[in-house]
């Protein structure tokens, strides 16, 4: 059995998340959606699924992690891994679709003006090129036509 350990006395918000919030304060990684999945332990304080295994231990058929935060101890079934017990952080979950929502799309802008400046380059090449080559014509026309006149 888990040892008796007082209640935590700090909680993670469910409202109103920081910058601070959307990292673990283990690795300083910010969390997403593949590799470092927001996890909570039962103290409600969250950390990234890698840094939870690595401070796990087995004890007596029981996983279990000690809160680098709080100390309260979090115990599960050693026979799954962690992350099939512990919850995932909704909060910070949600936050993180938002986030790469937004990333996206401002990846999207960039490439679009890129693409616009990229045209508007090609534009004035074109027609910096296409200026020199009518007024190399026009002066070899001249010249032409000034020698054909005095003949």
């Amino acid at each position: 059995m888990c040892p008796s350990i007082p209640q935590p006395q700090s909680i993670q918000p469910a409202m109103g998340l920081t910058i601070e919030d959307m990292e673990c304060c283990v690795c300083l990684q910010p969390y997403s959606r593949r590799e470092n999945i927001p996890r909570m332990l039962h103290c409600k304080h969250t950390f990234c699924g890698p840094c939870l295994q690595a401070m796990s231990r087995r004890q007596s058929g029981l996983l279990t992690v000690c809160c680098p935060l709080c100390r309260w101890i979090t115990c599960t079934q050693a026979s799954l891994p962690l992350a099939a017990y512990l919850w995932v952080n909704a909060d910070v979950w949600d936050h993180i679709a938002e986030i790469q929502s937004e990333e996206q799309e401002e990846e999207r802008g960039e490439l679009e003006e890129e693409e616009k400046e990229g045209m508007r380059a090609i534009n004035q090449t074109q027609n910096s090129t296409r200026c020199k080559w009518q007024f190399g014509l026009r002066l070899k026309l001249r010249s032409f036509l000034s020698r054909v006149s005095h003949r």
